[in-house]
């Protein structure tokens, strides 16, 4: 109505010059101006002087205008950041966050505000565990502004929840350029890196965490597993000292090593780990270190270990496994006796044990034993391996006989 009587009256050619006509227009519309600016004070204003349920209502009423008070793209923008922050005020942060995100979608902010609004939509999408939106907006932050600490902080947090570690990473190393790096991104950033395999960078990342002061094992454990996939044993065992780490990281440790072949380290790792323990190792912690002794070819000390294991805790499995060392060592009674304790544990239909007897005793001179042994060998070997050394068992008896009847004669 008010353009349409401009147009008809004042602006008319008939009625006026031409410079007075646009002269009256710009009168007319000023006060439409300036009450669209006035309603951002006005809420600016009332959120300043802590009346925050006022400046909503006057943020909804200018934002609901009728066709003649059309707002302008960067006032509505302007007037849904405030109401976000009347909002984070009175404590709803969910409205906060569906105005900050509504004020940005316009993308019409001033270069401040739109800073002010990214970083704190930035904030309350963490909250709410928004990860992606976060990395979005800490995009739209760093490359149109300047990304603050906090902001980054938010940003390497959620994308290691989303396991975007190589993005977690470079955010650590912007913090570290807003020297801004903690003991948090040190450990985020250390993480990240074991994630992607990236062991020499953690184990890097670690060192400089751990020389902090009043650093947790844990971190010290960390330390350790990743200059251990790294290959710096020396530096992970130190640290495993440190934190006089359970038995159980040494043993996983150990294992991996044995897996990779590194039968040396990982005997290395588990024998310091059973140096620190404060009781007597368990029955399976003394089979591994075994195992470890027999990986590194020291069958002497295995065999001595696997004696001592079953003076107290035999079975079928560890029995067996002494004679088998005893008979590699050639350490022929020792076969001889634990095979037949052996045999007295289930072990009578095994075709190894009864092996090992027979050879053992022959070559112990013992051929009754041998003589024995060799039937009961004879009936489970398919190969006719037995029959041979009965061959030489009858060999041996003959030449014994022999030397006997000459003594006699």
């Amino acid at each position: 109505m008010v353009r349409r009587l401009f147009r008809l009256f004042v602006c008319s050619p008939m009625l006026m010059p031409k410079w007075r006509c646009l002269s009256l227009g710009v009168l007319l519309f000023c006060p439409f101006m300036v009450v669209k600016a006035a309603g951002v004070e006005t809420v600016s204003a009332a959120i300043q002087n802590g009346d925050y349920q006022h400046a909503l209502t006057e943020a909804d009423t200018l934002l609901t205008p009728s066709d003649q008070q059309a707002l302008a793209p960067s006032e509505r923008a302007e007037l849904q950041r405030l109401q976000a922050i009347a909002h984070l005020y009175l404590g709803q942060r969910a409205e906060a966050y569906r105005a900050y995100r509504l004020a940005l979608a316009l993308n019409a902010l001033s270069k401040e505000s739109e800073a002010d609004a990214l970083t704190a939509v930035i904030s309350l999408a963490f909250r709410v565990e928004q990860y992606e939106e976060v990395l979005n907006y800490a995009r739209q932050l760093r490359d149109k502004h300047t990304l603050q600490p906090t902001s980054a902080r938010f940003a390497m947090q959620a994308a290691y929840a989303l396991s975007r570690f190589d993005v977690a990473i470079e955010y650590a190393r912007q913090l570290k350029k807003l020297g801004a790096e903690d003991a948090f991104i040190l450990q985020t950033k250390g993480l990240s890196e074991v994630a992607l395999s990236r062991f020499k960078a953690a184990a890097a990342t670690f060192d400089k965490l751990v020389n902090q002061p009043d650093v947790a094992p844990r971190w010290l454990e960390q330390a350790a597993r990743a200059h251990a996939k790294a290959g710096s044993h020396q530096a992970a065992r130190q640290y495993l000292a440190r934190a006089n780490a359970d038995i159980a990281l040494y043993r996983t440790l150990s294992a991996g090593q044995m897996e990779l072949g590194a039968s040396q380290q990982a005997l290395l790792y588990w024998q310091q780990g059973l140096q620190q323990l404060t009781r007597l190792p368990t029955r399976d912690e003394q089979l591994f270190l075994v195992q470890c002794l027999i990986k590194t070819d020291q069958r002497v000390a295995a065999l001595n270990r696997i004696s001592e294991v079953n003076l107290s805790e035999p079975d079928k499995q560890t029995l067996k496994l002494q004679v088998m060392l005893a008979y590699q060592l050639n350490h022929w009674q020792e076969v001889i006796d634990t095979a037949q304790v052996a045999l007295s544990y289930g072990l009578k239909d095994d075709r190894m044990l009864w092996q090992w007897l027979s050879i053992s005793a022959i070559k112990a001179g013992d051929y009754a034993l041998a003589d024995y042994a060799l039937e009961q060998w004879e009936a489970r070997d398919p190969t006719g391996l037995a029959e041979r050394w009965r061959d030489t068992l009858e060999l041996l008896k003959a030449k014994r006989a022999k030397r006997r009847d000459a003594r006699l004669s």
